[in-house]
C-alpha cells in the first residue's frame, strides 16, 4: 500500500468532523435567546377633569399690624424692658425715659394755670360789681366795656394755661413708652443712656397673630387680584411645604411706574413659623381647565422626582410628569407628562421597570 492510500481515508474524516461542526454552530447560531416573562399590571386610563391653573407671582409676608415706635418725647434712656423677639402686650413697658426736666416743666405749666385761675376768679368779680356800678349810674358804659373784656380775656388765659398744663403732664406721662398693641418685637433700636427725641425709633414691632402676603398683580392678569381668590406660596426656609391662603384687599389703583396692582392675602399658620419679612413664591387661582388627570397611587418617586409607567406597545415607558392640584376621586391632574386616555399603571410594583413586557 502506498503512502498516498493512507493519506486520503484521514482526509475524508477530517473534513466530515468540520462539516459536522459547521453544522453544530449553524444550529446554535439560529437559536433565539428567551424573552422575559410579560408581568401583569393593573392600568386605569388617564381622563380629562377641571383642575385650577395658577398664576405665577412673587410676594412677601408682613404682619397685620407693624410699625415702628417712636419715643414722642425728648430725654436719655433710663431703661429697657424688652429684647428682640419678645412677646408683648398691648399697654406692656417696653422703655422709660427720663422726664425730670418734663416733671419740672410740667409743675411749672400748672402753677401758672392755677394762677390763671385765680385771675380769672377776681375778673368775674369785677365783671359784677361793674354792671352793679353802672346801674346806679357810678361808672360810665365805656368803663363796663373794659372790665368785661379784661373778664373775657382773663377766660381765655386760664384755657391757654390749661392747655399747657396738660401737654406738660403727657410729655411726663410719655416718658414711660408702652406697646400700642399685642405682638412682638423684631427690632430694639436704643439701649440705656442712649438720648431720644420725639421721632427717636425705639423699637419695631409686629403682629403676627394674622399674616399677610403682598403681592404685585401685572396689569394684564388684574382680573385675577379679585377679594376671595384662592392663594397658595412657599418660602425659602420651608421648601418642602405649601401655605395657603386668600385674597383679602386689593388696592383701588394701578401703580404708574410698574403698571401693576397691590393685593393682600390673609394667609394661614397655624405652626407659626412664618415671619415678617419672608420672600415668597405665590401661585394666584386664575380659571380651570381641562387636564389628563390619572390616580394618585399611579404616581412614583424616583430620584426626587414624580413618575409615571404607561403601556405602550405591551410595554411599560417610565415618564417624569408634573403634577397639578387633586381634582376628587383619588385622582390628580397632570400638566406634562401624560395624555388623554394613555393607560397607566395603577399602583406599580417596586421591580416594574422600564421597556418591561406587561400583561
Amino acid at each position: 500500500m502506498t503512502k498516498t492510500s493512507h493519506i486520503l481515508p484521514l482526509l475524508a474524516i477530517l473534513t466530515a468532523l468540520a462539516a459536522a461542526s459547521c453544522k453544530n454552530a449553524a444550529g446554535a447560531a439560529t437559536q433565539e435567546v428567551p424573552r422575559p416573562a410579560a408581568t401583569k399590571v393593573t392600568t386605569a386610563s388617564a381622563v380629562l377633569r377641571d383642575a385650577p391653573t395658577w398664576l405665577l407671582l412673587t410676594g412677601q409676608i408682613k404682619g397685620a399690624h407693624e410699625t415702628n415706635l417712636a419715643a414722642n418725647v425728648s430725654g436719655r434712656i433710663v431703661s429697657t424692658k424688652v429684647e428682640r423677639g419678645s412677646t408683648v402686650k398691648a399697654g406692656d413697658v417696653l422703655a422709660t425715659v427720663d422726664v425730670r426736666a418734663a416733671s419740672l416743666s410740667a409743675a411749672e405749666a400748672k402753677a401758672h394755670a392755677a394762677s390763671a385761675l385765680a385771675q380769672a376768679d377776681i375778673a368775674r368779680i369785677e365783671c359784677g360789681r361793674a354792671k352793679s356800678l353802672v346801674a346806679s349810674g357810678a361808672i360810665s358804659n365805656a368803663e363796663l366795656d373794659r372790665v368785661e373784656a379784661q373778664c373775657k380775656t382773663s377766660e381765655l388765659t386760664v384755657a391757654a394755661a390749661q392747655a399747657r398744663s396738660d401737654l406738660a403732664a403727657k410729655n411726663v406721662g410719655d416718658g414711660v413708652i408702652r406697646a400700642p398693641f399685642a405682638g412682638s418685637i423684631s427690632e430694639r433700636f436704643v439701649d440705656v443712656g442712649a438720648f431720644v427725641h420725639p421721632d427717636t425709633k425705639v423699637v419695631t414691632m409686629v403682629d403676627l397673630s394674622e399674616l399677610r402676603l403682598e403681592l404685585t398683580v401685572p396689569e394684564t392678569s388684574i382680573a385675577y387680584a379679585r377679594p376671595g381668590a384662592k392663594v397658595r406660596f412657599s418660602v425659602p426656609g420651608y421648601r418642602d411645604r405649601t401655605f395657603e391662603g386668600e385674597v383679602r384687599y386689593v388696592a383701588a389703583s394701578v401703580r404708574q411706574a410698574t403698571r401693576d396692582v397691590v393685593a393682600e392675602a390673609v394667609v394661614r399658620d397655624p405652626d407659626g413659623v412664618l415671619r415678617s419679612g419672608m420672600f415668597a413664591s405665590v401661585q394666584l387661582a386664575r380659571d380651570t381647565a381641562k387636564s389628563p388627570s390619572i390616580p394618585r397611587s399611579a404616581v412614583v418617586a424616583r430620584d426626587g422626582k414624580d413618575t409615571v409607567f404607561v403601556v405602550v406597545d405591551k410595554k411599560v415607558e417610565q415618564r417624569i410628569v408634573q403634577l397639578g392640584d387633586d381634582v376628587g376621586d383619588g385622582l390628580v391632574a397632570t400638566l406634562r407628562g401624560v395624555a388623554d386616555g394613555e393607560r397607566i399603571v395603577v399602583a406599580p410594583a417596586p421591580e416594574l421597570a422600564n421597556n418591561q413586557p406587561v400583561e
